[in-house]
């Protein structure tokens, strides 16, 4: 075995034991398992937040209709009390200024004997609600005016023929495409807090070598670019397992929660109708899971070989976390790009970024993921990103074979330049 894969495996397996990976790794798991259930938690949400509406009417009919239209989106209490015009009766007023209801609505005969409303919120939420519930009343309003002819003719007119040709050849569906953003968020955020974490974890695991002198005695038996090739590549394999970890994590749930939904509509079909063939279960594409494996890689190794060569000059742990701000901008840049670029990943701007290296590997994916990307575009993207590693891998070597001996300098770019100038 060679001299840095020993040293690879004795980084990787050394972490892999840590309390912090395990717990880390666990903390994640149960992340996943949360997720999981966001769709049972927004409907548990949803029907806590649903804006609660005390209804008065000038007739029963007129009020059952208005409580049915708006039973949809709002919880509707039907107060047995006739309107008398716009005000509020008393007994409602208190209700909702105690908090029994978030607003009240009283629909009522103006002088030309159309029907009109008065609404009543007590909280801001309940306030922003007007426009959309001035909406939901045109129906109501239609209903209740006119005759079965002038009716008929309004509610042809407003349900216009409204036909959508879908011109993306990824996307089927709206929904579709919101889920598969939902999902390069997702897959966004975790490519995002790998690469600091692990990134950080390079520096510090110099730092902390520096620190306990255990660098000294290592610098004897190999050489600088070998421990530095060694330590990156044992993190980037712990990091590959904590991801594939998470992966069969998220699996398993993908698994259990698309067969709970299936048996849930097969037990909610009626009788007769045929079950359907095959569980509808949201799987992820095997070319984004490879995708994300690419540019990880890419990511991790940009950036780890700078906090490698910045942990070497740093003799203390907040030398290097002092530093933090200037090695992570980057990646705060990318991932804001790329949070952007979800809506439409085809503008200019987003394209022409996702060859800068440092800034494409995250902004590149969520372009692949979402949108279709030319294949020229991507291979530019990917070797530029390589040369930019094999550059960065020349400099951290030049750091630390210069700088895993220093001892007390505070860490400085007057440093890091001094470092980069000195003769090996």
């Amino acid at each position: 075995m060679s001299t840095v894969a020993i040293l690879a495996a004795r980084e990787y397996m050394s972490r892999l034991r840590s309390r912090g990976f395990i717990i880390g790794t666990m903390l994640g798991i149960g992340g996943i398992v949360a997720l999981s259930f966001i769709s049972a938690i927004g409907s548990w949400l949803a029907g806590t937040f649903t804006t609660s509406i005390a209804l008065v009417g000038p007739d029963p009919s007129v009020t059952r209709a208005i409580a049915r239209d708006l039973r949809d989106d709002y919880a509707v209490t039907v107060i047995p009390i006739s309107s008398d015009g716009p005000r509020i009766p008393a007994t409602v007023k208190r209700d909702v200024t105690r908090g029994k209801y978030d607003a009240a609505l009283v629909a009522y005969r103006d002088n030309h004997g159309a029907l009109a409303f008065s609404y009543y919120p007590a909280k801001s939420a309940s306030l922003e609600e007007q426009e959309r519930l001035r909406q939901r009343l045109l129906t109501a309003v239609v209903n209740a005016d006119l005759d079965q002819r002038d009716r008929s003719t309004i509610q042809r007119v407003m349900n216009f023929e409204f036909v959508t040709v879908n011109l993306n050849p990824r996307y089927k569906t709206a929904a579709e495409a919101g889920l598969a953003q939902g999902l390069v968020y997702f897959l966004l955020l975790l490519l995002y807090i790998a690469v600091v974490m692990y990134g950080m974890n390079v520096a510090s695991g110099v730092v902390e070598e520096k620190s306990n002198r255990v660098m000294e005695l290592m610098i004897g038996a190999v050489r600088p670019d070998q421990l530095l090739a060694g330590k990156i590549t044992g993190i980037g394999a712990l990091a590959l397992t904590q991801m594939f970890t998470f992966a069969c994590a998220a699996g398993v749930m993908l698994l259990l929660v698309g067969l709970h939904y299936a048996t849930s509509l097969q037990s909610a079909m009626p009788a007769g109708v045929a079950h359907p063939p095959s569980l509808a279960i949201a799987t992820v594409p095997l070319a984004t899971i490879g995708y994300l494996l690419v540019f990880f890689l890419l990511g991790f190794f940009s950036y780890s070989t700078m906090f490698a060569g910045v942990g070497a000059l740093a003799s203390k742990m907040e030398d290097v976390q002092q530093s933090n701000g200037l090695l992570i901008w980057p990646v705060v840049v990318a991932y804001m790009l790329s949070i952007f670029a979800l809506q439409d990943p085809d503008k200019p701007l987003f394209v022409w970024a996702s060859f800068v290296p440092l800034i494409s590997p995250m902004l590149m994916f969520t372009r692949v993921a979402t949108s279709s990307v030319p294949m020229w575009q991507i291979a530019v993207s990917i070797g530029l990103s390589l040369i930019c590693i094999w550059g960065f891998t020349l400099l951290a070597a030049k750091l630390y074979r210069v700088g895993v001996l220093m001892y007390g300098k505070p860490l400085s770019p007057k440093e890091i330049w001094r470092a980069l100038r000195a003769p090996t």
